[in-house]
């Protein structure tokens, strides 16, 4: 019973801050005109908190950094550059969308993971996934078009792509948790991802310092909820399992919508509202199946 209570309050206090980093990543979308210089200082803040992380509360983990091998920092490198293109591409596609739809069309990364991992990890496929995740595809397809168009939205095209790379860098993490820790490979992808951001802005010619100080308190609030999202998502995993959290993490849009009506004035339409409910059930039915 204590275990189903810690692993209840861990997942929904992840996905709080999840929830809260995407609505302040919005918010700073609305001050901020330097897109990369966004990404950045976002991927930045992220990487502090989770080598704060390492240093404060996993010491003895912190000292096996020197253990990784060449194979495991090109792996690591490979994850970084996959998780800087989802930020890259979620964020502007966040930019030309709304905070609803983007928790919503986010959630793909449940279906691109099992179909990833049919392919990678010789993890089975049947009818009944290959069913919901129709649906699944049937409730993004709502949710962007409103019914009021035949081809997706821009933003939500991009969003899609971005959780595509985001489910590829997660086939990696779990290559990865065969000899490190996810409180390791979490900092080092993440200092990889910046490593590379850092470099792109530098031949690009695009300022590597805060553009605006006022949205800058918005990316430190979107960075801090990602990473302390991250670290509690890797201890909910830790006590229960990945397919427990990912049934969980299908509540994000439900806090989501809340924020963006609220706070946002933004739109949710009944047939968006019908898209999300078929996304939101097709998704823990795939992620049933899994486990």
């Amino acid at each position: 019973m204590i275990q189903f209570q810690n692993r209840l309050l861990n997942s929904l206090v992840s996905i709080f801050f999840l929830s809260l980093s995407i609505f302040f990543r919005k918010k700073s979308l609305m001050i901020f005109t330097n897109r990369l210089n966004l990404i950045l200082w976002f991927m930045i803040i992220i990487n502090i908190i989770l080598f704060l992380n390492l240093v404060f509360f996993q010491k003895e983990s912190f000292r096996k950094i020197r253990a990784i091998s060449f194979p495991e920092l090109r792996l690591i490198f490979l994850a970084g550059t996959l998780l800087l293109s989802f930020y890259t591409l979620a964020t502007f596609g966040l930019d030309l969308v709304t905070s609803i739809n983007y928790s919503f069309v986010s959630r793909s990364t449940l279906i691109f993971s099992v179909i990833l991992a049919y392919f990678f990890l010789n993890e089975g496929m049947n009818r009944g996934k290959l069913f919901l995740i129709f649906l699944f595809v049937v409730g993004i397809y709502i949710i962007s078009t409103e019914g009021k168009r035949i081809v997706l939205q821009f933003g939500d095209l991009l969003i899609l792509l971005g959780t595509f790379c985001f489910s590829f860098y997660a086939i990696i993490q779990k290559i990865l948790c065969k000899n490190l820790i996810p409180a390791i490979i979490s900092w080092a992808v993440t200092l990889s991802g910046v490593l590379i951001i850092i470099l792109v802005s530098l031949v690009i010619r695009v300022g590597l310092l805060p553009e605006n100080p006022y949205g800058f308190l918005y990316i430190l609030f979107a960075g801090v909820g990602e990473a302390l999202a991250v670290l509690f998502m890797n201890r909910t995993v830790h006590i229960s399992n990945v397919t427990y959290y990912t049934m969980m993490s299908m509540l994000t849009p439900v806090l989501n919508a809340f924020l963006g009506i609220t706070f946002l004035n933004e739109p949710l339409t009944i047939i968006q509202l019908t898209g999300g409910v078929i996304l939101i059930i097709s998704g823990i039915l795939v992620q049933r199946l899994k486990s």
